[in-house]
């Protein structure tokens, strides 16, 4: 099979092409192959090679996908992904999704003695907490791109879990995302349709959303359909 990788190398992007056999491997079986046998000056990150370290995004295809759990049966070109700050070759600047979970303080602070949960309000934030900031729901996101101040999905996805977790010891979270403009979203679901760890991170954006406007925190958003007036 052809694999064709974009590279960034010396501030532009070249292509470059390789063929082996790699039908039924995963994206980052080709890519170690690749640097091993082929050409040891590609450069990609990669750590647990199970799905759960999420350092191993990249574009397969033009699709954004965890390089370590997608299997290719045909000729692929492999991308670095959108949106973040390219490094070398793959592997891309993820300072800017730490950067948000800081401004929002995205952290637990645990109440000095342990609360029981029940299953149910386990399950409540269970999606929160399989967010492993891989970062893809980033980027796919056209919010971003309009407004550089939003939080990001990542960042409320993880927000999330910490807002609702009566084992937090912080109960007033919310206020601590007011400056990441959660309005800023336009609810089109790249983020859901994207995450490989199922965390419905448009969903989790939606109720944090109106939580702040239930409790006065920022002021309800008026139906935008996009309609343009004559």
């Amino acid at each position: 099979m052809k694999v064709k990788i974009k590279r960034f190398k010396e501030g532009n992007f070249v292509w470059s092409e390789y063929e082996l056999d790699g039908e039924g491997k995963t994206v980052l079986e080709i890519l170690q192959t690749i640097k091993e046998k082929l050409d040891p000056t590609l450069s990609y990150r990669a750590m647990c090679r199970a799905g759960i370290c999420g350092t191993c995004a990249v574009k397969v295809n033009g699709e954004h996908k965890l390089a370590c759990n997608t299997r290719v049966y045909d000729d692929i070109t492999i991308e670095p992904v959108d949106i973040a700050t390219p490094i070398k070759d793959l592997v891309v600047d993820h300072g800017f999704i730490y950067e948000k979970l800081k401004k929002g303080k995205v952290w637990f602070e645990p109440l000095p003695t342990n609360i029981p949960l029940k299953p149910d309000e386990l399950k409540n934030t269970e999606k929160s907490w399989d967010c492993i900031l891989c970062g893809i729901c980033n980027y796919v996101c056209p919010a971003i791109q309009e407004d550089k101040n939003f939080g990001l999905p990542s960042t409320f996805t993880k927000a999330y879990g910490v807002v609702f977790d009566k084992r937090n010891a912080n109960k007033e979270k919310l206020k601590d995302l007011v400056s990441l403009n959660i309005q800023s979203c336009i609810h089109c679901k790249n983020c859901t349709f994207s995450c490989p760890k199922d965390c419905t991170p448009e969903f989790l954006i939606t109720v944090l959303e109106n939580n702040m406007v239930r409790y006065g925190l920022i002021s309800k958003k008026g139906q935008d359909f996009g309609f343009l007036g004559f």
